[in-house]
C-alpha cells in the first residue's frame, strides 16, 4: 500500500540551517519566499528524540517573528511564505522535493501526537488528495479528490492515536497527497505551544453495505424464508471446496441470528470497467451470511463485511457467489459514501451486470425487485441437465442443506426441480471470466 514517505520522522538531513529538517519535508524556513524572508522565519520544528516508535519524531513549536505568531509546520510540499505573515503550503508537481505522488484512495489517516497548548491551539494534520498542482487552504479547491483533518484541541501529555476519514468529493484518480502538520491554526497562534508528530499512516479498507435476493428462498414484500436456520446451517463456510476452493476460515460457534438465511462468498475485483472486471481483477474474498432482508453481514450477523488493507486503484466491482444459485457482478462500479460502499442489487435490472440475461425478476408489480437465479446444483455458471441428473435426481427425498435444494427449505422435492431448475434451464451467469 501507498505511504506518506518518512512517515515516522526517523530521516533528518543537513539544509543549510542551524538544525536538520526531516527528509522529505520541509519548513518554513526553506519556504519558496527567498533568502530575506527564509532568514527572518523562527525555527519552528525540532527533531525530538521523544517519539512513539523508533528514535525520534518531529517536534513543533509556534514562535514569533517581527510580531508575528508563526505556527509550527512542517509539510511534504512546500511553504508559500510572505512577510505580511500570509502564506499556505502547496504540491509542486514540477519539483520531486516539493511532492509526494500516490495514485490511489485510502480510507483514512492516521497520526500519533503529544500536544502541549499554551493557549487555546489546535494541533492539526490535514492530508489533501488531489491532482496537479494544489495548496492548503484553498477556498476555490480546485484539483481537490478527498480530504482528512485531525484536530486535537485539548492538552495530550501522553503518545496518543488519532484518525480520521477521507471525505472523497469525486471519483477522480489522486496524483498526489499533500500534508500539513501544524502545532496551531496560524490564524490564533500562540507563542509557545508545542506538538508532537510520529507515525503517520494510510489506512486502506473496503466496508461494504450491500443487498441481494436469492430466488429460491424468496418469499415477497422484500423477504426471503430462513428454512435451513438454524439446524441445517454449517457453521464453517462451506466455499473451501471446488470450483470455489476457498480457503477461507470463517466459522462461527453458533448462527449469529434467526434472520440468516445461508452462507455466501463475497469477492472484490478492481478494474477500469464491468467488462474487465475478470477473476484476473480479484483483490479478495470473503465469506459471510445473508440475511432475510437481503443484507449481506460479517460473522457476528450484524456488521457490515470489511475487507482490510485493499486498494483500489480503478473501480471496485463486487461479485456475489451462492452454492446453488448463478453467480452475480455489480453492473456498476460501486461508490463510497460516508465510509461505506453501498449498492442494492436488486432494485433495478441492470444492477446486475448482464441485465436481464443474468438476473430473476422476482416482483413485478409495485417497485420491481430483482435477484440471483436459482438451479446451479454444480456452482458451474449454468443452469443445465447435470443439475437434475448429477444433483436433484441423487437426492430427491433427502434433506439437510443439500445442493440440489434450490429453494432453501431443507428439503430436496419436485419443487426444487419443476418451479426453478425446469424455469431457468439454459440461464448463464454473467460475470465476466
Amino acid at each position: 500500500a501507498q505511504q506518506p514517505e518518512n512517515p515516522g520522522f526517523e530521516s533528518w538531513e543537513d539544509v543549510g540551517l542551524n538544525r536538520p529538517e526531516p527528509v522529505d519535508w520541509s519548513s518554513i524556513k526553506t519556504s519558496d519566499g527567498g533568502s530575506w524572508v527564509n532568514g527572518l522565519a523562527p525555527y519552528v520544528w525540532d527533531q525530538s528524540t521523544d517519539a512513539h516508535s523508533g528514535t525520534y519524531s518531529v517536534k513543533l513549536t509556534n514562535g514569533s517573528v517581527v510580531g508575528i505568531i508563526a505556527a509550527g509546520t512542517v509539510t511534504n510540499g512546500r511553504i508559500h511564505a510572505e512577510l505580511s505573515g500570509t502564506g499556505w503550503a502547496y504540491t509542486d508537481p514540477a519539483d520531486s522535493r516539493w511532492n509526494t505522488p500516490l495514485t490511489v484512495k485510502p480510507d483514512s489517516v492516521v497520526v500519533w501526537a503529544k500536544h502541549a497548548p499554551a493557549g487555546a491551539d489546535v494541533a492539526q494534520v490535514k492530508a489533501l488528495l488531489h491532482t496537479g498542482s494544489a495548496k492548503i487552504p484553498d477556498d476555490t479547491q480546485t484539483n481537490y479528490v478527498a480530504e482528512a483533518e485531525i484536530f486535537i484541541p485539548d492538552a495530550t501529555p501522553n503518545w496518543t492515536r488519532f484518525s480520521a476519514p477521507f471525505n472523497y468529493f469525486n471519483n477522480t484518480q489522486p496524483e498526489y497527497i499533500l500534508f500539513v502538520l501544524s502545532s496551531a491554526d496560524d490564524q490564533v497562534a500562540t507563542e509557545g505551544t508545542e506538538s508532537w508528530f510520529d507515525d503517520i499512516e494510510l489506512v486502506y479498507v473496503v466496508i461494504l453495505d450491500m443487498k441481494v435476493y436469492l430466488e429460491g428462498p424468496y418469499v415477497s414484500g422484500g423477504e426471503m424464508s430462513t428454512d435451513l436456520n438454524p439446524g441445517d446451517l454449517p457453521l464453517s463456510q462451506p466455499y473451501n471446496v471446488a470450483p470455489w476452493n476457498y480457503n477461507g476460515t470463517e466459522s462461527v460457534a453458533a448462527i449469529p441470528n434467526s434472520d440468516v438465511v445461508d452462507w455466501v462468498l463475497i469477492e472484490i475485483r478492481d478494474a477500469s470497467t464491468a467488462a474487465t472486471a475478470t477473476s484476473f481483477s480479484t483483490v479478495g474474498k470473503q465469506a459471510g451470511f445473508l440475511l432475510k432482508d437481503g443484507s449481506i453481514v460479517g460473522l457476528d450477523g450484524s456488521s457490515r463485511i470489511v475487507f482490510n488493507d485493499v486498494i483500489i486503484q480503478h473501480n471496485l466491482f463486487v461479485v456475489i457467489h451462492h452454492r446453488n444459485h448463478l453467480d452475480i457482478m455489480s453492473g456498476y462500479p460501486l461508490t463510497k459514501a460516508n465510509g461505506y460502499y453501498n449498492y442494492d442489487f436488486s432494485n433495478a435490472e441492470d444492477k446486475i451486470y448482464g441485465g436481464a440475461a443474468g438476473n430473476v425478476q422476482l416482483e413485478t408489480f409495485g417497485p420491481g425487485v430483482w435477484g440471483m437465479v436459482a438451479g446451479d446444483g454444480d456452482a458451474n455458471g449454468i443452469v443445465e441437465d447435470n443439475d437434475k441428473t448429477g444433483f436433484w435426481s441423487i437426492l430427491v427425498g433427502k434433506s439437510g442443506y443439500l445442493q440440489a435444494d434450490y429453494n432453501l427449505d431443507g428439503q430436496t422435492t419436485n419443487t426444487d426441480k419443476n418451479d426453478l431448475w425446469l424455469k431457468n434451464l439454459n440461464r448463464e451467469s454473467q460475470v465476466p471470466n
